[in-house]
């Protein structure tokens, strides 16, 4: 099964400069897509003679590296900005999967732990449809 490819424009690419995104790439090369977690430093543009790719430069989360990896935007299936909490939220660490400038969820979340409501682990037991 073939993941379609995203089609990025530069100021769609802009966006995610700075964000630390999640990414599913497919290369030609290999049968099945994969996903990575990234901070995108920076974007390079296609220049006549010079450059015919446009890229993500990209370092990833899990990385010892320190300099980051070209992300063609060609590979890129899907990518979304992760977004997560402080320490003094829910105890999750990811709150959700975006799209960079995205509305803000509307779900309610509790105000403070370890409340009569509010066990430790975030959780009001109550089923969510």
């Amino acid at each position: 099964m073939s993941s379609q490819r995203l089609a990025l424009d530069a100021q769609t690419a802009l966006a995610y400069v700075g964000q630390t995104v999640l990414v599913e790439l497919r290369w030609d090369e290999e049968p099945e897509s994969f996903w990575q977690c990234m901070h995108i430093l920076g974007i390079v543009l296609p220049m006549e003679g010079i450059c015919d790719l446009a890229y993500f430069m990209g370092l990833n989360v899990s990385s010892q590296l320190d300099h980051p990896n070209e992300v063609y935007f060609s590979d890129i299936c899907t990518i979304r900005v992760m977004r997560h909490r402080d320490r003094r939220g829910s105890g999750n660490v990811l709150d959700r999967v975006a799209l960079p400038n995205s509305a803000r969820s509307r779900a309610a979340l509790p105000a403070r732990r370890n409340s009569s409501t509010v066990p430790a682990n975030g959780s009001t037991g109550a089923a969510h449809p």
